[in-house]
């Protein structure tokens, strides 16, 4: 009888196993190092593409609408070029950005050049930049048949506009750039209240400011301004960056023409003063009243009614810093009346300090903003464009209300009772109120950097 074995030799099998085994490691490591390069890759793709946002961004202050985005177009491929290293000339470069498009661009980028990945807003207070396909060669990932990796990337920049009290519609003729306190007022009334008491030195103007259209202000572009356009310009602060000219005379740049021209990020240094009627701009820029917005004087937490008004109650002394109520010291300990702190920045100028004298929180006020400082001397009719040469920190303190001659019915300055308050009519009107010139060393560093007039009071952010 025999019996036959049947045959279990595996000899072989093994390496085949390891074999495939290799080769799916291979395919793994191969896709790890060259998905590796990719993801570095584009990183560097999506650091050109904002970095190129940025700086179109900046290409476009301080020019026409047509110079502004040819100019950030030129800087879009000049620096993507540098900083994503395409394996090109600088000249296929540029052509692969005159061949790319960008299908995913968001509806309001209406506006390109020489090229659909180098887009902007109608006003140029956006801008997008979605960097050309690049196709970069795989080196392992080749064995397992990938040849090529794409990469690509893009980035948004919005213009964001400084809240810090904004540019009010107020102006400043030249030789009063050393007056404490200024007026501004809707009429002829009050006629004897200082510094409310005529046309005199230190005055506010009105200031017929035009609107860009800034949507973070919920304002629509008004390259006519009237009465409601200053209406809200004195609630909300100009919607538009401001320049100012160094050198007197300059070459024109109006802020009309420059509304037209339709680039919000034309900084324009030329205003007319407002010779209309507007009897009522300043009481619904400050109150509120009728004109369906927040007044100035109308917001924050420390509100109080006057007359059927509810105003802003916060005194400037509030945020005086210890050391600046112990400079303040000699002329009272505390501050608490406006004549005070009026007096206490008087020495303040005499003595030539330079101390910071408010904190920070001065800039969140209600009361705060900044006002033109022309270089002409007069307001002049509304007939010609006045320059403007730097810009004052001004806080809002005496309101005056129904006023007739020499006399008014309410005479308020926040923190203090208010005089002539009587059991006279609600909802009277504001006709004119007082402003206290803040000296710029008195300001914390943060104030000083929002002046207008120069890239510190505007910000460009990466929307996405």
């Amino acid at each position: 009888m025999s019996i036959r074995r049947l045959s279990t030799d595996e000899e072989g099998t093994t390496i085949v196993l390891v074999a495939m085994v290799l080769v799916v490691l291979m395919g793994f490591a191969a896709i790890a190092i060259d998905g590796a390069a990719a993801w570095a890759l584009r990183r560097q793709d999506q650091s050109g593409a904002d970095t190129g946002a940025i700086a179109a961004a900046l290409f476009t202050a301080d020019r026409t609408k047509a110079q502004a985005m040819q100019d950030a177009e030129n800087e879009v491929i000049r620096i993507t070029y540098s900083t994503m290293t395409p394996d090109m000339t600088a000249g296929e470069w540029a052509a692969e950005w005159a061949a790319c498009t960008d299908p995913s661009k968001p509806a309001e980028f209406t506006e390109t050049l020489g090229s659909d990945c180098i887009s902007f807003s109608s006003n140029l207070d956006q801008i997008r930049v979605q960097t050309p396909v690049i196709p970069w060669k795989t080196t392992f990932a080749q064995a397992i048949g990938f040849n090529q990796i794409d990469t690509s990337a893009s980035a948004e920049v919005s213009l964001d506009m400084s809240a810090n009290g904004g540019v009010l519609p107020f102006g400043m003729p030249g030789d009063a750039s050393d007056v404490n306190e200024i007026c501004l007022k809707t009429g002829p009334n009050p006629s004897g209240v200082p510094p409310c008491d005529g046309p005199a030195t230190g005055n506010f103007g009105f200031l017929n400011f035009t609107q860009f259209g800034n949507d973070a202000l919920g304002t629509s572009q008004d390259c006519n301004p009237d009465t409601g356009t200053l209406t809200e310009a004195i609630a909300h602060g100009i919607d538009h960056p401001m320049g100012k000219a160094t050198v007197f005379p300059a070459p024109p740049h109006e802020d009309r023409v420059a509304c037209n021209d339709g680039n919000f990020n034309s900084r324009p240094y030329q205003v007319f003063t407002n010779t209309g009627n507007v009897a009522q701009a300043l009481d619904d820029g400050f109150a509120g009243d009728g004109a369906g917005l927040d007044g100035k004087l109308g917001t924050g937490s420390n509100l109080i009614d006057v007359r059927g008004k509810a105003l802003d109650n916060t005194p400037l002394w509030d945020y005086l810093t210890p050391s600046g109520k112990l400079f303040c010291a000699p002329i009272a300990s505390p501050i608490t009346t406006h004549d005070e702190m009026v007096a206490c920045l008087a020495l303040y100028k005499s003595s030539g300090s330079t101390a910071e004298l408010f904190t920070p929180s001065i800039i969140a006020a209600p009361r705060w903003g900044w006002v033109p400082l022309f270089h002409e001397a007069t307001l002049g009719n509304g007939t010609t464009p006045l320059t403007i040469k730097d810009f004052r920190a001004v806080y809002i303190q005496t309101t005056l209300m129904s006023c007739i001659a020499t006399t008014c019915e309410v005479i308020w300055d926040p923190g203090e009772p208010a005089t002539h308050p009587g059991p006279g009519k609600t909802n009277i009107r504001i006709e004119a109120a007082t402003a206290i010139q803040l000296p710029a060393s008195s300001l914390p560093e943060i104030a000083r950097l929002s002046e207008p007039g120069s890239d510190t009071q505007v910000d460009y952010l990466l929307a996405r």
